[in-house]
């Protein structure tokens, strides 16, 4: 009779098992099928239920001192990533604004020179201070031939080198 009953237990935990199994790998099926319209395809800078953390191009003609980014969606509070991969050491600076098209702009971080490689994390008060959007100034001091790239997002996934 423990034998029998052993038994059942030892074959009910090998189908609860198997059945385990099996809901869970038709839930992780379910789970991946997406919708191909169009229409749930939003752009980094539109999305807002989630943290804004896309790497964008940014770029600087050096024949001329000033430039901007294109004004991005911001998230949270997090820090601004910024990171330079091309060219001289440009200075840059953080602004906010209330709208996409950068109304009521606003300087929202210090000015802080940005050495080629490193990755930066600039502390700002984009999101504190009551703006959706965010861009870069970039700036130099001396001309040269040669413009800068590099990559910046609105929300850092983590901290870099800190600039405050």
């Amino acid at each position: 009779m423990n034998k029998k009953i052993i038994t059942r237990l030892k074959t009910g935990a090998v189908m609860f098992a198997v059945a385990g199994a099996m809901a869970f790998s038709g839930a992780a099926g379910v789970a991946g099928t997406a919708k191909a319209d169009s229409s749930d395809i939003a752009t980094y800078s539109e999305k807002t239920d989630a943290p804004n953390t896309d790497n964008a191009l940014f770029t600087h003609d050096n024949s001329i001192s000033v430039s901007y980014s294109e004004f991005r969606y911001k998230f949270d509070k997090t820090k601004v990533y910024i990171y330079p991969t091309v060219g001289p050491m440009l200075y840059y600076r953080v602004q906010g604004a209330d709208s996409k098209s950068g109304a009521n702009v606003t300087d929202r971080s210090d000015p802080f020179g940005v050495p080629l490689g490193v990755q930066a994390s600039f502390t700002n008060m984009v999101w504190e201070r009551g703006n959706s959007y965010a861009r870069i100034k970039k700036r130099h001091s001396k001309t040269v031939p040669v413009s800068s790239k590099g990559w910046w997002s609105p929300d850092s996934t983590r901290n870099y080198t800190i600039y405050e």
